[in-house]
């Protein structure tokens, strides 16, 4: 809010760069294009300036003149020509995206990015040429007031206009937002001044002026200025409730025209720009008394300056996160339950094909394993082996067995885990013995 830049169409086009708290003027430019034009001069076409821009700081400034839109330097020297942004009316610039907004006699809006210079979305809008251009600061989102009475709402990432809404009946003249994104002013040819919501996209209520309203602007506190023809009217709180009478009135005397106004961030000066030059208007109350300074810094250094540069340049958003709602960014959908369902039932159904199949394969598949090892074969060609260590284990086997039947007929006792037999003399298991004695019971 310490610098000031201001462009007219005096002596074939003036642009000034001021520092206006301390009246310090640092810039100044003057262009006469077609200056060796005769066609030009003999038909009365004067080059003008038709709106100044900052860029990211005040070190850089863009200038719409006759055809092309330049880019300038605090010295004001001629930094780059934007060829692609020609016949520009209106433009404006996203401090957190890097991008240059342009609109003109062709009806396309474009976003240029200014720090690797590439066009990242042009648009047409099929409305004709277009004069009025804001940004909202809560999302991003290009505002255009076009001759048919419609306000647009654009996006980068979408070809067409996001929201389009029937404000006026006849050309729109101007319109303004506030800090929070969620009340628009716009004014048309129809003499009226009408506040929407933009949370419902409604009308909340309308004023009417004497004549056309050719300019309007929102403070930071939410006051609303307009001007026409040699006056300009602020108004307080008239956003979210109707105002029965304005704050305050200027008259402008010696028939000095009124064509824009501009608030001035964090101070109570509202900047009126007329026929006769440039004047500053005390608006109390207007600006926000309490700044943060990794926001904006009015008193920050040189070194301060470059370190919120390299800041800003490490923060900067793609183009693609500029959509109306931007709380979605970073959010999951919730899926219906209807299709979470669905696919619950499609992956079970899934799950057992794959098992089926799995089980199909197993069962047509011969079980091998194992059974073919060398050790299994030398096994079985040891069993019928006839040596002293073979002859040993049957004899010593026959031996066990006899003493076990020997054991049961003269002591009643069954051999090892076997219970004893029903022809032998032992006595009946009782309920109470336990499973360990049971070879000495019938």
């Amino acid at each position: 809010g310490q610098h000031l830049v201001i462009g007219g169409s005096g002596d074939g086009g003036h642009v000034a760069n001021v520092e206006w708290n301390k009246h310090k003027l640092l810039s100044e430019i003057y262009l006469d294009e077609n200056k060796d034009d005769e066609n030009l001069r003999e038909v009365g076409v004067i080059p003008a300036v038709k709106c100044v821009k900052y860029l990211h700081n005040t070190e850089f400034f863009a200038v719409a003149q006759t055809k092309y839109t330049y880019i300038y330097d605090k010295r004001g020297l001629e930094i780059h020509r934007l060829d692609k942004h020609r016949d520009v009316f209106a433009m404006d610039f996203l401090p957190k995206h890097f991008l240059l907004t342009t609109v003109g006699r062709e009806g396309i809006v474009r976003w240029q990015d200014t720090t690797h210079g590439e066009i990242v979305a042009e648009h047409r809008t099929k409305l004709g040429k277009c004069s009025v251009l804001r940004r909202s600061e809560y999302n991003a989102v290009t505002h255009l007031g076009h001759s048919n009475g419609t306000v647009t709402l654009w996006s980068p990432n979408q070809g067409q206009a996001l929201v389009k809404m029937l404000c006026h009946r006849g050309r729109v003249n101007a319109l303004a937002l506030d800090q929070s994104g969620r009340y628009m002013a716009t004014t048309g040819l129809d003499c009226q001044i009408k506040v929407w919501d933009l949370r419902k996209y409604q009308e909340l209520h309308a004023y009417y002026a004497p004549t056309e309203v050719k300019a309007m602007d929102i403070s930071q506190r939410g006051m609303l200025a307009i001007s026409y023809g040699s006056r300009v009217q602020i108004w307080n709180e008239a956003l979210k409730t109707k105002a029965k009478a304005p704050y305050l009135n200027h008259q402008f005397v010696n028939g000095s025209k009124v064509f824009d106004v501009k608030f001035c961030p964090y101070e109570d000066v509202l900047a009126v720009g007329h026929s006769k030059g440039v004047t500053n208007i005390l608006v109390p109350g207007s600006g926000e008394p309490n700044y943060d300074t990794f926001v904006a810094n009015p008193f920050e250094t040189k070194n301060q300056r470059r370190e919120m540069e390299v800041a800003k340049l490490l923060d900067k958003l793609p183009s693609e996160m500029i959509q109306l709602d931007p709380n979605a960014i970073g959010q999951l959908r919730d899926v219906p339950k209807e299709v979470q369902k669905e696919r619950r039932e499609a992956a079970l159904r899934a799950e057992m094909e794959a098992k089926m199949k799995q089980r199909e394969k197993n069962e047509s598949k011969t079980k091998m394993k194992g059974k073919n090892r060398a050790s299994k074969r030398y096994r079985k060609k040891q069993i019928n082996v006839i040596d002293d260590k073979m002859m040993a284990k049957l004899e010593a086997k026959k031996a066990r067995e006899e003493g076990y039947k020997k054991r049961a007929n003269e002591q009643g006792r069954a051999k090892p885990g076997v219970r004893a037999g029903a022809a032998s003399d032992a006595p009946r298991k009782p309920d109470d013995a336990p499973d360990a004695l049971r070879r000495f019971y019938k």
